[in-house]
């Protein structure tokens, strides 16, 4: 560097149009170069600017369009009534659908069970009356097949039991033969009295005794002879006892009978 050119200090111009400290706009200084009708425009850019980067204080005022001030606003006001709206917007629908919930319940309590029932509901329209005479078919129907069912299941129930008892019945009458000729003793009778005992649970029933009325609907005569000591006939010997489940006879009781003599 010579004496005859001293260097320069740097020197820094603030031109900002906004106090970034205060948020007032600045007046122009007399002798600028700027001119009165490009002011109102950047300082308007600016003070947008600062606004967007945050460095406006809230209390400071806004410019508004052609460098005139605007009217305070506040964020934080702002952004409270936004949230209180829409808190406001939320609980209406809220309390708009609790009701429409609590209607059928409330209906559905004023019924109660009787609601379930065809018989109890009073159809409004000739729609509904369609409708519960259907649903009243159906239940019909449905109850019409439960007990048809039920009476399926205790046929065939009744149809297993009676297949078993036919084909047992060789074991039980050598069972019966050798009971009337002492031969079932100890823990043999304990047995046989079980197997009875068994075919009782199951609704298997046996008959046929010594000096009951013959009735041919239960009973076979395989034998017949007059006697002057019956007025009816009667049954006199069993050869083989009947055997019945319920009211079906299995097996009928094979007997010889006397007859009242002429």
């Amino acid at each position: 560097m010579s004496a005859e050119n001293p260097e320069q200090g740097f020197s820094f111009t603030d031109k900002r149009r906004v106090d970034p400290e205060t948020g007032q706009v600045r007046q122009p200084q007399a002798g600028s170069g700027d001119t009165g009708a490009a002011e109102p425009s950047e300082a308007q850019e600016q003070a947008q600017a600062a606004a967007a980067e945050g460095r406006l204080d809230s209390d400071g005022p806004e410019v508004a369009t052609g460098g005139e001030p605007a009217a305070e606003t506040d964020p934080a006001a702002q952004a409270a009534e936004q949230a209180e709206a829409a808190a406001q917007s939320e609980g209406a629908e809220q309390a708009q659908g609790t009701a429409q919930a609590e209607a059928p319940t409330a209906s559905g309590a004023e019924t109660g069970e009787g609601a379930l029932d065809p018989e109890n509901v009073s159809p409004a329209n000739d729609t509904e009356a369609e409708l519960l005479d259907h649903l009243k078919r159906i239940n019909a129907e449905y109850a019409a097949y439960r007990m048809r069912s039920q009476r399926e299941q205790d046929r065939a129930k009744e149809a297993g039991v009676a297949s078993v008892v036919e084909a047992l019945f060789p074991v039980l009458d050598e069972v019966r033969l050798a009971r009337e000729n002492g031969d079932v003793e100890g823990p043999f009778d304990t047995h046989v009295t079980k197997l009875f005992d068994t075919l009782a649970k199951l609704g298997v029933t046996q008959y046929g005794e010594v000096g009951e009325e013959f009735d041919a609907n239960i009973h076979e005569a395989l034998m017949q002879q007059p006697s002057d000591e019956v007025e009816t006939p009667t049954v006199f010997l069993v050869m083989q006892p009947g055997y019945m489940l319920g009211e079906r006879v299995l097996r009928a009781a094979r007997v010889g009978v006397q007859a009242p003599a002429d």
